[in-house]
């Protein structure tokens, strides 16, 4: 650690400090404020909390500090007031403007379970909350964590010896508002009206059982090859199931190339999703779906829809990023590669077939 860094941390660890009245816990709560960047996967994480937070504090106010990659996450959730964002630092005058009308906002409570930051510590400080909860964050980058700031009244651990949901561990907060009987069930919101083309192209394949195939990831390592998708679509071929792919726009002919230069006649030319509402409502229809670590997994534990999710073998992955729908699985390669490269085809079929209730 160079001592400019050295220098940096005192400071942080200096500053981040607050004296609380012993009472503070008791305050009425009538606007809160949950500090939430990160991504899509994030986001969807973050929906039980602020359904909870509404469930117990029905009358209060409850906003969003977000970033660029995950504040139209929060478009379709009754739940949430305003979203605010931190822009990138070429927009640093933005980010100022939107901590600042957060400070008018006069919060009584923040929640912060982000990873521990300076610069989102410090517009916390400025935003100035009367009570600020969060998770502790770990060691790694400041050789100290949020448990020994007392901005933060209490702090929950983000990691406990036995590994819970992501879901859940965020709901942990609510324990220090004297909150225990919450629900953990995962949710997903769609827009009221339903998106005409997507019903049209769902009712083409109305007599089969749709199987929802997503193969692709934000790393190229949990990403599922040609071969790979090849092989796993003719061990799905069955004449009850239509496979319905997912991928970004830019894929589409790569997959229609794919479907028709390898007769996977059980496989229909993917819907062009045009958001990932969109991606969502086509999901939502589906009777399984099967998919590599992405934010698919919790689109599709908020909708229950039954998933055959695809982890590295470790179980940080698959324990806390898992699928929390009914009647769901996830699987793993046996070694301990960081790829999904020996994951086991036959296996994902296994378990397709078996939830779709499919005899081979």
């Amino acid at each position: 650690m160079t001592l400019k860094q050295k220098i940096k941390n005192y400071l942080f660890k200096k500053i981040a400090q607050k004296k609380y009245n012993e009472n503070i816990i008791n305050l009425k709560i009538s606007r809160i404020l949950l500090i939430r960047d990160g991504g899509i996967g994030d986001a969807i994480l973050s929906y039980p909390l602020i359904r909870e937070l509404n469930r117990f504090y029905p009358n209060a106010r409850i906003d969003i500090y977000a970033s660029l990659n995950n504040h139209f996450m929060y478009k379709y959730l009754p739940e949430v007031n305003n979203v605010y964002l931190k822009y990138k630092k070429r927009n640093w005058l933005k980010s100022w403007i939107e901590i600042f009308k957060m400070r008018n906002n006069h919060y009584d409570l923040a929640i912060d379970d982000t990873v521990i930051r300076f610069h989102r510590t410090l517009h916390t400080m400025i935003i100035n909350p009367k009570l600020i909860l969060g998770n502790t964050g770990t060691k790694k980058r400041y050789g100290f964590d949020k448990s020994e700031l007392s901005l933060y009244y209490k702090v929950y651990k983000t990691r406990d010896k036995k590994l819970i949901h992501m879901a859940d561990t965020r709901l942990k907060v609510l324990k220090f508002l004297g909150i225990n009987n919450y629900n953990t069930n995962m949710i997903f919101p769609l827009p009221k009206e339903k998106n005409i083309e997507i019903q049209n192209y769902i009712k083409k394949y109305k007599d089969y059982k749709l199987l929802g195939l997503n193969t692709d990831a934000s790393h190229k390592d949990r990403t599922l090859n040609t071969k790979q998708i090849i092989d796993l679509c003719n061990l799905l071929k069955n004449e009850k199931i239509k496979i319905i792919p997912f991928c970004i726009p830019s894929k589409f002919e790569y997959f229609e190339k794919l479907i028709n230069e390898n007769s996977l006649t059980n496989v229909a030319i993917p819907f062009k999703t045009k958001s990932i509402y969109e991606a969502a409502e086509v999901l939502n229809e589906l009777d399984l779906l099967i998919t590599p670590d992405t934010s698919f997994v919790h689109i599709a534990s908020g909708l229950n829809i039954p998933t055959v999710a695809l982890f590295w073998n470790d179980p940080i992955k698959y324990i806390l990023c898992g699928p929390k729908a009914d009647n769901s699985v996830a699987l793993t390669p046996k070694g301990t590669e960081s790829n999904l490269e020996n994951i086991n085809l036959n296996e994902i079929q296994e378990n397709a077939f078996k939830i779709l209730n499919i005899k081979k």
